[in-house]
């Protein structure tokens, strides 16, 4: 009688366990599918001109880029910002060069918020960009994006 008590404890904790893993693993990857899409809909929205996936790459109401600049006057870095909705407006058409881009890591927490690193190449500049998103309306969104930016 007890082996029998404790085999049908033993299954209903695996089965439990089992459960809990197969549920984790299908919304984390999930998720993780939905941040990479996401990055990519910037990337390929900036090199293909394309203002729809950028629209949809972009939290364009709340997001923001900030980036350093080398003031003209003064010859001292700064730091700019500019809204998300600005800087999708510098994509009009599609590059003729060749771009590439890899992502480097993705880090989310609790399904709402991410940051993915990029490694952005393009002829004449290799780029790193952290791109902050928020999961909002269901919808991810890069809400910040900092980068730096080295000439080739």
């Amino acid at each position: 009688m007890n082996k029998i008590k404790l085999f049908s404890i033993t299954v209903a904790v695996f089965t439990l366990f089992l459960s809990t893993i197969s549920y984790a693993e299908s919304v984390t990857g999930k998720e993780y599918k939905a941040v990479v899409e996401t990055a990519y809909n910037y990337f390929n929205g900036a090199a293909n001109g394309d203002q729809k996936l950028l629209s949809q790459a972009f939290d364009q109401e709340f997001g923001h880029v900030k980036m350093i600049t080398i003031n003209k006057e003064t010859g001292k870095e700064t730091i700019r910002t500019v809204s998300l909705k600005e800087f999708s407006g510098y994509f009009k058409k599609a590059t003729k060069d060749k771009w590439v881009a890899n992502i480097l890591s993705v880090d989310i927490v609790d399904d709402k918020m991410a940051m993915v690193k990029l490694d952005f190449n393009t002829p004449k500049t290799h780029y790193i960009d952290y791109l902050v998103m928020y999961k909002r309306e269901n919808k991810w969104r890069i809400i910040n994006k900092t980068f730096i930016a080295k000439k080739k």
